[in-house]
């Protein structure tokens, strides 16, 4: 440790145009687990000073700021600052207003920043505006490399190949190659195949029944104007069964309904059913006023991790492996996922979403995807 501390010395030394350090991540609980525990494992306890909720940090002596870049508002924490030394981690997950001012603090002589970023959509503007920039590269300041998965020395190869089962399609492109590469055409095209589907007589014999499953979901997207949502989901701890759907389309029935009769068609929609074995119901954080109506009836209510890119990639390599199937039933789920799209015009202007269409019944399996399957749950890397 002693050899690693002086070392890191010697190029902090090296590196200090003066001013402040300035430590940024896509939040700070990102930055403390990619850079700022690796960092005081190498230099030791008595090297460093850091406040977790302030972000103000010493390292050596020397003043450095840790803030997140979240958000379009992030840039306010750092307006004000002179940053001679601008160290970045998932640079491409930041706000074009949050570089912009990061950027601007650096006036020191001699400042300099050190970013890493994940590939994305070839329309961002680190992309178009700094790494293929002409102009921005003849200033002899910038410089940008490539690097991909068999570039990092500090994976073992038995979780690279877990990796590369992982992600597919985009997901693979960026994570895997490094490349930038835009996200286009049907989101699920390569990995929404016939044999995810199954039917009465090709489910498991048990699936059902109170040993054939480990939990049961309930899976919902809320609408009022737009369709209401409930997946029923079945989980045998290798694959998540979708074994029926709810989808009411107040327009095309042209009615609207309450949270309260929603509520009444849920517990309908769950059959006969003991209190305590009741499933949970995994909800869109921002359906508020169903979330109260569902607890004051007794339901278990989880608030589903919304985040769209990650829930995408993670429903992706799990129908890449087969680990989600979809009963024969479930036609507007089918339909949907078929259907679901990357937005053209909002990937020109370097933003990376789904079209607002057909997405009701991939919204509810994302919701419950993402929330129940974690970053390293072997079923995402899994052999079909």
């Amino acid at each position: 440790m002693a050899v690693n501390a002086k070392l890191t010395r010697l190029l902090l030394d090296k590196w200090w145009p003066g001013g402040t350090g300035l430590i940024t991540g896509a939040s700070k609980t990102s930055v403390k687990t990619n850079l700022l525990n690796d960092l005081f494992a190498t230099i030791g306890e008595k090297r460093y000073q850091y406040n977790s909720q302030s972000g103000e940090m010493t390292l050596f002596g020397r003043p450095f700021r840790v803030a997140s870049a979240n958000d379009e508002a992030s840039w306010k924490y750092i307006a004000g600052s002179t940053v001679g030394l601008w160290i970045g981690d998932e640079a491409g997950n930041y706000p074009q207003s949050f570089f912009d001012m990061a950027s601007s603090r650096m006036s020191m002589p001699g400042s300099r920043a050190y970013l890493t970023a994940n590939p994305g959509n070839p329309h961002h503007y680190l992309k178009k505006d700094y790494i293929d920039n002409p102009k921005v590269k003849q200033t002899g300041q910038f410089w940008s490399g490539h690097y991909t998965l068999e570039d990092n020395p500090n994976v073992l190869e038995v979780v690279k190949e877990g990796w590369r089962t992982q992600y597919t399609g985009v997901f693979y492109l960026r994570n895997i190659l490094g490349l930038w590469v835009i996200a286009d055409g049907a989101i699920y095209r390569d990995v929404f195949t016939p044999d995810l589907i199954y039917t009465d007589e090709t489910r498991p014999i048990d699936l059902l029944s109170q040993n054939g499953h480990r939990e049961r979901f309930i899976l919902c997207d809320y609408g009022t104007v737009n369709p209401m949502v409930f997946l029923d989901e079945y989980d045998d701890g290798r694959t998540m069964w979708i074994e029926n759907e709810y989808y009411w389309d107040s327009k095309q029935q042209m009615r609207q309904k309450t949270d309260s009769q929603y509520a009444d068609d849920l517990i309908e929609f769950i059959g006969p059913c003991d209190s305590f074995r009741r499933p949970g119901v995994i909800l869109d954080p921002s359906a508020a006023s169903f979330r109260v109506e569902l607890q004051q009836r007794g339901f278990f209510v989880i608030d589903a991790n919304n985040e769209v890119i990650e829930g995408i990639r993670k429903v992706s390599s799990m129908m890449n492996h087969k680990r989600i199937r979809i009963h024969e039933r479930c036609r507007h789920t089918r339909r949907e996922h078929e259907a679901y799209a990357w937005d053209t015009k909002a990937a020109l202007r370097g933003e990376e979403q789904p079209i607002k269409s057909n997405d009701h019944t991939p919204d509810a399996l994302r919701y419950g995807v993402h929330t129940r399957i974690g970053d390293w749950d072997w079923r995402l890397a899994a052999a079909a």
